[in-house]
């Protein structure tokens, strides 16, 4: 598993074109590698701290830059941390091809199983920007609940019509709402990618155990069968 401490892509060439600091002004390229620099120290810090107790301080010193320089480009940390949430989210696009395989019939287990192994590794890449956006949108901060929804929505778009072919074929309850099942599939996988990689590996528990049954459970859903699955 990749460190949440790895450098986060830096803003793409239409980005760029619109990208402004605190006064308005466009960014140029070298206010870019700055702007990208406070981004990737904090992301760093915040492997050894929570989002409360870094200071935009700390994040200058550790940039090699100053407080005045950070806010040219922040308002604070909370929004550095907003600014790596979104780059993060730019990952998703490899989940929402594997969303794209059909996910109905009784070969259904293999993608499905290959989503929840990739959901795993991608949200875990970001670990440490994925507990502090959820954590603070579990304290109430208005700001990181939209990020979390915001950044949620492809996949449950994508699950969610998955869900209307398994209730074209018969597989789920029409009455169900496919958006709700979507967002169950997704608290799942999240909470396993959360906790499961700290599973102590008693009673022959682990990572590994634990997304074979969260696969598995998925692929009943679909309607594979139990020879399919194993």
């Amino acid at each position: 598993m990749q460190s949440s401490a790895m450098k986060i892509d830096t803003a793409t060439a239409a980005d760029s074109d619109t990208l402004r600091n605190q006064n308005g002004q466009r960014i140029g390229a070298k206010g870019r590698r700055t702007r990208q620099k406070l981004i990737d120290v904090t992301v760093a810090l915040l492997d050894a701290h929570g989002l409360r107790d870094l200071t935009v301080a700390e994040v200058a010193r550790i940039a090699e830059t100053s407080p005045a320089t950070f806010y040219v480009y922040f308002e604070g940390v909370p929004e550095v941390v907003l600014a790596a949430v979104e780059q993060a989210q730019a990952d998703q696009h490899e989940l929402l091809a594997l969303i794209s395989d059909p996910w109905v019939g009784a070969h259904s287990r293999d993608p499905i199983s290959t989503f929840v192994t990739r959901y795993v590794a991608v949200w875990n890449r970001h670990r440490a920007i994925n507990r502090a956006r959820n954590l603070a949108a579990e304290e109430g901060d208005a700001r990181f609940l939209l990020a979390r929804q915001t950044g949620s929505q492809p996949i449950m778009q994508a699950l969610a019509v998955q869900i209307e072919r398994a209730k074209a074929a018969g597989c789920i309850p029409a009455t169900l709402n496919s958006y709700a099942i979507a967002g169950s599939v997704v608290m799942l996988v999240e909470r396993l990618s959360a906790v499961g990689p700290n599973t102590p590996g008693t009673q022959g528990i682990s990572l590994q155990t634990l997304t074979d049954a969260a696969a598995h459970m998925i692929a009943l859903t679909f309607n594979a069968t139990d020879a399919s699955i194993r």
